[in-house]
């Protein structure tokens, strides 16, 4: 009998400070649950579960809440961050933003993939929406530390440098809210229709 493999860990970034959208949009509500509420539960069947936050977050049992060092440090120092809990018995990990519209698209997309960085449709990356085995991960912080530290670098400095394919996907998967507006139409549009297929292709 074959054996059912473990599920990835995820790794929750949510460590902003919401400059564009006027207040803390991790607290702004769409369908009566916070956008923070939405992502976490969106990766609930994920193990173990890290939430990396520039504030003091309170997190339900099984989730590991970390902060970046320093705070406010970016979303490279924050993947780093997000990364230490995670033991040596884990070998994969989604890494996503916590500020999704759809945060269910999202995940289903990366769970579709073995490894990968998803895209939209003209081939641009969305760095905080990867699929990546934990060792690569490990050796390329390593590397960010030994050069200083991963403090103040984009995520493509981590994700970026891991050889992972570019994964086209739905724009629901990658839609994330920047200011009001998007909330407002993620309100309006409600959760993404069951039959819409995850419908992905590899562009190496």
């Amino acid at each position: 009998m074959a054996l059912t493999p473990p599920p990835p860990a995820a790794i929750v970034i949510a460590g902003g400070r919401s400059t564009r959208f006027g207040s803390d949009k991790l607290l702004a509500e769409v369908g009566g649950r916070t956008l923070l509420e939405r992502t976490m539960r969106a990766v609930s069947a994920c193990a173990p579960i890290v939430l990396v936050s520039g504030a003091d977050a309170s997190v339900t049992s099984g989730v590991v809440a970390v902060s970046e060092y320093p705070r406010w440090g970016g979303p490279c120092a924050a993947i780093a961050a997000g990364l230490a809990p995670l033991g040596s018995d884990v070998d994969d990990a989604l890494i996503l933003a916590a500020d999704l519209a759809h945060p269910e698209a999202a995940v289903a997309a990366l769970l579709a993939i073995g490894s990968g960085v998803l895209a939209d449709r003209s081939g641009q990356p969305q760095w905080l929406l990867a699929r990546t085995p934990v060792a690569a991960l490990r050796d390329r912080v390593a590397e960010l530390e030994a050069a200083g530290g991963a403090a103040g670098r984009p995520a493509r400095a981590i994700i970026g440098e891991l050889g992972l394919r570019l994964v086209a996907a739905d724009a629901d998967a990658i839609a994330d809210i920047d200011v009001p507006d998007d909330l407002d139409q993620t309100a309006q549009t409600g959760r993404r229709r069951p039959d819409d297929a995850d419908q992905m292709t590899s562009t190496e």
